[in-house]
């Protein structure tokens, strides 16, 4: 099964100067909990709604520095016609529930997440040693 098969289609993203505050408002709006920051055209990390809290709530952050303070700058992704079993595989290698997915040309296409592999994997125990590996 390929991850375009699974994944969610669509994806917002940020710019690395964009506001703590934009950001946050962005994922309030949108319903979303991680978002790709980019610097122009390219991913340059990661940011989801508990960076936010731990890295800049918690540390006394002004809402208007920019969502770089919060970011991981490890950025995983997956190409949209990888096999589902890549992307678990990542997934498990990395403890992390979401993936950014890619085209060809590596323009962002979509979110893969664990919610998305548990709901339509044919194979339940790849689900399970998924779940087990991030959640340890």
């Amino acid at each position: 099964m390929q991850v375009s098969e699974v994944m969610h289609k669509g994806v917002n993203t940020v710019q690395i100067h964009d506001s703590i505050k934009k950001v946050a408002a962005l994922m309030k709006r949108e319903d979303i909990g991680s978002v790709p920051v980019y610097k122009n055209e390219r991913p340059v990390g990661f940011v989801t709604d508990r960076d936010i809290v731990i890295s800049c709530v918690a540390s006394g952050h002004p809402v208007d520095d920019p969502i770089s303070h919060a970011m991981n700058r490890n950025i995983l992704f997956v190409h949209e016609n990888d096999d589902l079993t890549l992307a678990s595989k990542l997934m498990k290698e990395n403890q992390v529930s979401r993936l950014l997915v890619v085209d060809e040309g590596e323009r962002p296409v979509g979110m893969l997440t664990l919610q998305d592999i548990t709901r339509n994997s044919p194979d339940n125990n790849l689900t399970i040693e998924v779940l087990t590996e991030i959640k340890r």
